[in-house]
């Protein structure tokens, strides 16, 4: 590549770096909308801006009377779906995402203690089951190994 050409391309890509730091826009998962008849997928904010690879958050919320939802989606390589999944400690969670690749992993983050810190559960799993620490907000954060990702992720607590 130039010096010429590679002036060229930095002036084109800093401003995408700049505009992908945004305020990820919420979306509530419920069990009514989503093609999947186990969750519905609702958006709570504007249009989302143009930008080349844009991560999602996304609540989730059981139908009434459920234990657990089905999330089928997918994943751009180099973004991440986050979840944000409301529970209690001492509740039991378990988790478990397949995609045809095996290439979509998820990570599971605690809610943010007394201490005011935040924790990391597990890593790059493809399933997990826990008895959970703390009460509030767990993020269930879905992400490629490789590749852009089609995945099925279940979520039961009990």
């Amino acid at each position: 590549m130039s010096i010429h050409s590679q002036r060229w391309f930095f002036r084109l890509a800093l401003p995408l770096v700049a505009v992908s730091a945004a305020v990820l826009p919420l979306t509530t998962v419920t069990a009514a909308s989503l093609h999947t008849a186990s969750v519905t997928l609702q958006s709570t904010s504007e249009a989302p801006k143009l930008v080349a690879q844009q991560s999602r958050l996304r609540r989730v919320r059981f139908a009434p009377g459920a234990s657990s939802a089905t999330i089928k989606d997918s994943v751009v390589s180099g973004t991440r779906d986050r979840y944000l999944l409301s529970a209690r400690k001492g509740q039991k969670m378990s988790i478990r995402i397949v995609s045809l690749e095996d290439n979509a992993v998820f990570d599971v983050v605690a809610p943010v203690d007394q201490a005011g810190q935040q924790r990391t559960l597990k890593q790059e799993a493809f399933s997990w089951t826990n008895t959970l620490p703390e009460t509030g907000d767990y993020q269930i954060v879905v992400g490629s190994t490789r590749g852009n990702a089609s995945y099925r992720l279940q979520v039961t607590i009990r």
